[in-house]
């Protein structure tokens, strides 16, 4: 019976040994998987707003949309994120809405204003609505003071239907702060092609500006853009409409 108490001991050392050894092997976590691009979106754009941030209106009413236009699904909306308040590194940003009426005989104009942190007047300016339903941008314009770092403004925009009572005039609002670009997101930019660069805005946060250049380079990314529009923003079958800079 030695030869049987031998190979139990073997075995028994064989087990030990292979406990021990599996023990000290580093077995680590899977890596977690990265976000798409979608999903990044999702999360800048879904961002609640924070206690002492500033309140605004992304969609204009029903009630009001109605008196300037008829049978429409989808009201004035400005495409911003959750919590009103975006970003930029731009001295001129470019703001973005969805506009769901083109041009009519009564109805021809819209309006942006821009008001400092101290209610001070920076822009007041009429522009002339497109032919058609679609995205539009107003630039601020450059013959005017630029964002100043570290400063919010806040912004409305305006379809001028009645100019007698302007309060029946479907409008949104928001705000938009200046930042300074960090080394590391110029650094970014720096490496990437131009079509390219709103991946960097993404990673750092710039919700203005993500959208200023991903609208700018749609025909390249047009999957990463219908997500945004549709996704987010709820916008079915705007992905293809006109895009038109407002004047």
């Amino acid at each position: 019976m030695s030869w049987l108490s031998r190979d139990r001991k073997s075995v028994l050392i064989l087990t030990l040994s292979t406990v021990l050894f599996l023990s000290v092997l580093p077995f680590d976590n899977p890596p977690a998987q990265a976000q798409s691009v979608g999903e990044q979106f999702l999360n800048l754009f879904r961002r609640e707003r924070k206690q002492g941030r500033p309140s605004g209106r992304s969609a204009g009413t029903a009630i009001r949309d109605e008196f300037c236009f008829s049978g429409t699904s989808q009201p004035l909306t400005a495409l911003v994120s959750a919590d009103n308040l975006e970003t930029t590194v731009a001295e001129y940003p470019t703001f973005w809405f969805y506009l769901p009426w083109g041009r009519s005989e009564t109805v021809t104009q819209a309006r942006f204003v821009l008001f400092d942190q101290n209610q001070r007047l920076v822009l007041d300016q009429t522009m002339v609505l497109p032919d058609a339903p679609g995205i539009v941008s107003v630039k601020l314009p450059e013959t005017k003071p630029p964002l100043e770092v570290g400063k919010r403004y806040k912004w409305y925009f305006q379809v001028l239907c009645d100019e007698q009572e302007r309060s029946r005039n479907p409008w949104v609002s928001s705000w938009v702060e200046r930042v300074e670009a960090s080394s590391e997101l110029v650094r970014q930019l720096e490496t990437l092609a131009e079509s390219e660069q709103y991946r960097a805005y993404l990673d750092h946060g710039i919700s203005q500006d993500v959208l200023t250049q991903l609208a700018w380079h749609r025909s390249v990314h047009e999957e990463d853009w219908r997500s945004l529009l549709v996704d987010y923003f709820e916008l079915e079958g705007v992905a293809d409409a006109a895009v038109t800079q407002l004047n």
